[in-house]
């Protein structure tokens, strides 16, 4: 199963969605930062479910223009929606993947750049707790409701991955500058030690969501808006 089919049929899971309603909470919620899923895209995944009975479809006319289709989960589709969410969470995060598969290669790079990377993660990391941290202080810390306990879930898990990275980092950096204690200069284009033509950037597939507007998202979506929209 893919991001995008299950990110469709988790929101499903909330209720019957026309189409159009699915785009925008897609929208609302900011997930096209996280999955790639295009407007056509959304159709032609909610054709696939259908034709494999994860979910089906009815034409309901709401008198306000064409009949249009309104899609449910099915009960083999929530099914099969239980099991993936629960691998998703009991297997850990893969190793060799994203960050781990640029630590395992920091031998192609030189010390200067090595030191130049993690820093920028270890800033990036930085503002991304500090933005979460402040929400949850300021809205939900101290949850002992049962129905919020993803939100729980979502928040501490966050801070305490982030907290814990950042300190790797940091004892790591620390380490690196004893073995390389010219690591921190200032790196240059014209510096005879890079590799390349011009000092390293940083390269990013999607601009990187702001975190804390992110979860608020995911915990309170706007009720979905009625563009036009061809159903399929």
């Amino acid at each position: 199963m893919t991001d995008a089919e299950l990110t469709i049929l988790s929101i499903l899971a909330e209720g019957a969605r026309h189409g159009h309603e699915i785009q925008q909470i897609i929208h609302d919620r900011g997930l096209r930062a996280w999955i790639a899923v295009g407007f056509s895209s959304v159709y032609y995944i909610l054709n696939k479910l259908e034709r494999i009975q994860m979910v089906s479809s009815e034409l309901r006319n709401d008198g306000r223009g064409p009949a249009r289709k309104l899609y449910r989960l099915t009960d083999a589709g929530r099914g099969i929606l239980q099991t993936a969410i629960v691998e998703l969470i009991r297997q850990p995060t893969g190793l060799g993947t994203g960050f781990e598969l640029g630590l395992a290669n920091l031998h192609v790079l030189e010390p200067p750049q090595v030191y130049a990377a993690l820093v920028n993660h270890r800033d990036a990391l930085k503002y991304q707790l500090m933005a979460v941290q402040r929400t949850w202080d300021n809205n939900y810390n101290g949850i002992n409701d049962d129905s919020q306990s993803h939100i729980y879930a979502l928040y501490t898990h966050s801070i305490s991955r982030m907290e814990a990275e950042i300190a790797w980092i940091e004892d790591f950096l620390a380490q690196w500058l004893q073995r390389h204690p010219d690591a921190n200069r200032k790196l240059s284009p014209n510096d005879a030690s890079m590799p390349s033509h011009q000092a390293p950037t940083v390269i990013s597939r999607r601009p990187t969501p702001d975190p804390a507007k992110m979860l608020q998202k995911l915990k309170r979506p706007r009720p979905p808006q009625e563009p036009d929209d061809p159903e399929a």
